[in-house]
């Protein structure tokens, strides 16, 4: 398939070695874009050293990091994260340059964040952005992550059922806590309850897990004290 459009393949598959390349071509049109294959090509061609680097900017672990199928693009010179939609099929692709800067494939739909199968029901975390869903999968918990403060709202409804207790995630500032609160007025007529839940420590829940060393039990409690929306 090299040469369709829209496929995060490489013409030629070598890496270079660290230091990663820095340089970030301008994202090519897509059209009748199969989204998967770009992930799973992107997928296999992350090494050990990109594993560790990104774990160093991001204080995630390997194993976390492969729950969200990080991958690898030569041609975009930059990590690349899955979007899906509320049935977990890939409709675009995030990207993340080692220098921190973040865009999408072109023609990508601003999808969820998640690892494996949608949950259908109990608890279920809603965070922000892909690296904090793959912390909080990591902590062990089903989770679904939104592509901004206020973003990925329709599929959120058409994922959640009354089967779910909701719990939004809100970043540790305003743009998170508005965010967080419009996502659950949205969806708070679809699940049994809505909670939202701000990390006390840090400017998000990777912040607090990572910087703080929050446990799985000390951020259920803190979900268990958060107030209702």
């Amino acid at each position: 398939m090299a040469g369709s459009a829209g496929y995060i393949h490489d013409i030629n598959p070598l890496i270079t070695p660290n230091p990663l390349p820095l340089t970030v071509p301008e994202p090519e049109p897509c059209i009748d874009i199969d989204w998967q294959t770009g992930v799973d090509q992107a997928v296999s061609r992350m090494e050990n050293f990109m594993y560790e680097e990104l774990t160093k900017q991001t204080g995630l672990s390997e194993q976390e990091l492969q729950s969200i199928q990080v991958g690898w693009s030569v041609k975009k010179s930059a990590y690349t994260f899955p979007m899906r939609d509320h049935e977990g099929k890939t409709i675009g692709i995030r990207l993340r340059t080692p220098s921190g800067d973040k865009f999408s494939v072109k023609g990508s739909r601003s999808g969820l964040f998640f690892a494996g199968d949608p949950p259908t029901s109990g608890q279920v975390l809603i965070a922000e952005g892909p690296t904090d869903t793959a912390c909080l999968v990591g902590k062990g918990f089903p989770t679904v992550g939104r592509p901004s403060c206020n973003g990925g709202g329709i599929y959120l409804l058409k994922m959640l059922n009354w089967k779910h207790q909701a719990v939004l995630v809100a970043d540790n500032d305003k743009p998170g806590r508005q965010g967080a609160a419009a996502i659950a007025k949205l969806i708070k007529d679809k699940v049994a309850s809505v909670r939202i839940m701000t990390p006390p420590r840090g400017n998000d829940i990777k912040d607090w897990v990572v910087g703080y060393g929050a446990s799985s039990s000390t951020i259920q409690a803190v979900i268990d004290q958060s107030r209702y929306a």
